[in-house]
């Protein structure tokens, strides 16, 4: 079965994130149910809320607030994050147009969203950029290459960023580094994947792909691998 949206919602102009290119890479009609006819919303796990609650408690220690009960474990790594050289900044929602210039996060030519969990950026033209993981750890920089092309965009004395995911259950720690020469080679990773992303909008064609997700992780009861998976 492949999912095949109505032409005005065909209408509406592309905009993406690394959330959405993940969806869609892992199955084109489950990106088409839940990011472009948004007829199923993902319900809220335990650990999905879990995760919530800890960004909002994160982003308000960086802001200057207390971290809530049950969280005093991270409270080192965060006083050393907030107390390092330059300003730090938490959630940040960032966007650029399809000419890789900066927009408004809901302007009407932004193509591409991201939201950085925590930046330190210091005058001397470099930058640490972090974001939170709560999930399994992996070996997957997409989002940081697109929070530090998102960055070097914004901030055009920006020339040096240190990234890293930090998978806090696990204490493990995802990093790269980047340049502002870099942003032709990210691009040249990253754009194949976006036009694929396209090319399905265009077609009206988003094809299943059944997977384990399927069996306990997707809220697309109309597909028919929903609960089952490959066979």
């Amino acid at each position: 079965m492949t999912a095949r949206p109505t032409t005005a919602v065909n209408d509406k102009p592309f905009a993406w994130s690394y959330s959405q290119l993940k969806n869609f890479e892992t199955c084109p009609s489950r990106y088409y149910h839940y990011n472009v006819i948004k007829d199923v919303v993902e319900p809220e796990t335990d650990q999905l809320k879990s995760g919530n609650d800890l960004h909002r408690a994160f982003d308000a220690r960086i802001k200057g607030a207390a971290l809530p009960l049950g969280y005093g474990q991270h409270e080192s790594m965060l006083a050393k994050i907030i107390s390092a050289p330059g300003v730090t900044y938490g959630e940040q929602k960032l966007s650029m147009t399809s000419e890789f210039a900066p927009s408004g996060y809901f302007d009407k030519d932004t193509w591409f969203r991201t939201v950085i969990d925590a930046a330190k950026i210091r005058d001397d033209g470099s930058a640490t950029v972090l974001d939170w993981k709560t999930g399994k750890p992996g070996a997957d920089i997409t989002q940081l290459q697109l929070m530090a092309a998102t960055l070097f965009v914004h901030l055009p004395n920006l020339q040096r960023i240190k990234s890293a995911l930090i998978f806090l259950g696990y204490k493990t720690t995802e990093r790269a580094d980047f340049v502002r020469d870099d942003q032709a080679e990210i691009w040249s990773e990253i754009l194949p994947r976006v036009r694929a992303v396209e090319r399905a909008r265009a077609s009206n064609e988003y094809a299943p792909r059944p997977s384990g997700i399927c069996i306990k992780y997707c809220a697309v009861r109309s597909c028919p691998y929903h609960g089952k998976g490959a066979r």
